[in-house]
């Protein structure tokens, strides 16, 4: 999910007690399909299941040191992050991505249009696909949290079959 670059890049920082831990890809594309494809816009009623496709553990600067990428469907919807009083609390890095600048557990969520196949009318807004990448434990980063960023985003729009022509820029954090 983070490209074989990027994790080659991790491997190199982490060293030795480099692990990744990924989850079934497979299995996160079929139920964040389904989920998609299950979401009513009458009652908005969707599982919103939070999925941890890859998580790196390895040690930097002798410490344990974590990087996790978490993939979902948004309790946020498109027009959320652009209208009313919370507005503010995103920015828009590229037409159609939000980034929402309060950083949580999971680091800074991004957020995008995903409109999968078999889905009904604005379910690629009302939810919009969010990822994001906690990565606070490292110091040394040859490959910077951005660039996870970049690659997962990219990675899941390509899994799930977003039909949205995004493009992620390369600058997103604040």
């Amino acid at each position: 999910m983070f490209g074989e670059r990027n994790v080659e890049a991790l491997r190199a920082d982490l060293g030795e007690g480099f692990q990744p831990h990924d989850r079934s890809l497979t299995e996160m594309r079929e139920r964040m399909l389904a989920e998609a494809q299950g979401w009513d816009p009458d009652t908005d009623e969707l599982a919103r299941t939070t999925f941890r496709p890859c998580q790196i553990k390895g040690r930097a600067d002798g410490k344990e040191a974590w990087v996790n990428a978490t993939v979902g469907w948004s309790r946020y919807d498109v027009t959320f992050v652009t209208e009313g009083k919370y507005a503010r609390e995103f920015r828009e890095v590229a037409k159609g991505i939000y980034l929402d600048r309060r950083e949580g557990a999971d680091g800074h969520p991004l957020i995008m249009p995903c409109t999968v196949p078999g889905t009904r009318a604005g379910q690629g807004e009302k939810p919009p696909l969010q990822v994001s990448v906690a990565d606070a434990d490292r110091t040394t980063r040859p490959v910077s949290t951005e660039q996870l960023l970049k690659a997962l985003a990219e990675s899941t729009r390509e899994l799930l079959g977003c039909a949205e022509k995004v493009t992620v820029p390369e600058k997103l954090l604040p």
